[in-house]
């Protein structure tokens, strides 16, 4: 398993676009869009719906490719165990990280 934090950079007016684009790919979850033409991004290894596998490295590689992209950063990364194999009390899903900051006036 595979998890990527990557910020990705396009012009402010094709932000609605690839913020669009970025939410429907499979295994990507859009973070963080402060409206300036950066996106935070938190990809990890998924499979689509017609049960094609795609790696998060070839997730933000894509991503690299597109027209209106002009830049990707790779700001984190996590390779491991595939989440079934992970200790009790691991979060099942990449994105409860979230839910812990509801509590604390982050969130």
């Amino acid at each position: 398993m595979s998890i990527l934090g990557v910020v990705v950079r396009t012009n402010p007016r094709h932000l609605d676009t690839v913020a669009q684009r970025l939410a429907a790919l499979p295994g990507v979850d859009l973070a963080l869009n402060p409206g300036d033409g950066r996106l935070v991004a938190v990809i990890e290894d998924a499979v689509d719906a017609a049960g094609q596998r795609h790696s998060a490295a070839a997730t933000m590689a894509g991503l690299a490719q597109w027209a209106e992209v002009l830049s990707t950063s790779l700001v984190y990364e996590y390779s491991g165990d595939d989440i079934a194999d992970a200790p009790d009390g691991l979060p099942l899903d990449y994105r409860s990280w979230r839910d812990s900051l509801r509590g604390s006036g982050q969130g």
